[in-house]
């Protein structure tokens, strides 16, 4: 990887999460092959600066320099000072060359950028995210901007079976209900046994009153013997709850 696209790498996230094209004509089957993600832990007195850098510097450069595009989360409910940027990638072959950033403003004007945004990083771990679509869900209509994300660890020797729990208990449920339902597994740069499950549940945090399909469809005493069915497989290792910053997004 060449040092002028690392800081794209790594302040980009070319991210998380199974992003499709955001709006009505959305067809059913548009997960990508994989998304590059960067989850960013900023210093709480440098948030927003960071924010004004990404709106007016970063993703201005992002688009010039031909990323087609991107989507930035903010967990409100996990760590308040974190951020996913997120842009979806067909091919590893795409990160040979310069990066957007540098096609944009030059080695010099990239480096200055990065420079200015690390400063108001505390952390950045970027690694790529597979969507996997025969365990999803992906109905046709606009993408709800706040999901519920689930991590899950599988233990050793239970991947398959994992899969397969997913797709006949818990699979159908959100098909019968229409709600998208999107699984990724995480690979480099990150720990290949975790599985990710994003629920989207709407635009108001009002959505969030619903509660669970799963509860819905089995009950309170149904819901609890899945998740004992799913424990035997893998531990939840965090369930956060994130919503898309549209100004901090673009190309959806």
């Amino acid at each position: 990887m060449k040092p002028t696209y690392l800081f794209a790498a790594m302040a980009l996230a070319v991210a998380a999460f199974s992003l499709t094209p955001r709006g009505a004509a959305q067809s059913a089957n548009t997960l990508p092959a994989h998304n590059s993600v960067s989850i960013i832990h900023l210093k709480p007195d440098m948030l927003d600066e960071w924010i004004d850098l990404e709106k007016n510097e970063a993703i201005p450069a992002w688009k010039k320099g031909g990323l087609p595009s991107l989507t930035t989360y903010h967990t409100v409910r996990g760590n308040p000072f974190e951020y996913v940027i997120a842009a979806p990638f067909d091919k590893y072959a795409q990160f040979d060359g310069d990066s957007p950033v540098v096609k944009a403003l030059g080695a010099a004007g990239a480096a200055r950028l990065g420079a200015k945004i690390r400063k108001c990083e505390e952390s950045v771990q970027t690694f790529v995210s597979t969507p996997l679509p025969e365990l999803s869900n992906t109905p046709v209509g606009e993408i709800a901007d706040i999901y519920v994300s689930s991590r899950y660890r599988v233990n050793a020797g239970h991947i398959q079976e994992y899969q397969d729990f997913i797709k006949s208990e818990l699979l159908p449920l959100y098909k019968k209900a229409g709600q998208r339902f999107v699984v990724n597994r995480r690979g480099l740069g990150a720990d290949a046994d975790d599985f990710v499950s994003q629920t989207f549940v709407g635009n108001k945090y009002a959505d969030l009153d619903a509660g669970s399909i799963v509860t819905k469809a089995l009950g309170a005493d149904g819901a609890a013997k899945l998740a004992m069915k799913r424990a035997t497989m893998a531990t939840l290792v965090e369930q956060l709850v994130r919503r898309r910053v549209p100004e901090l997004s673009f190309g959806q």
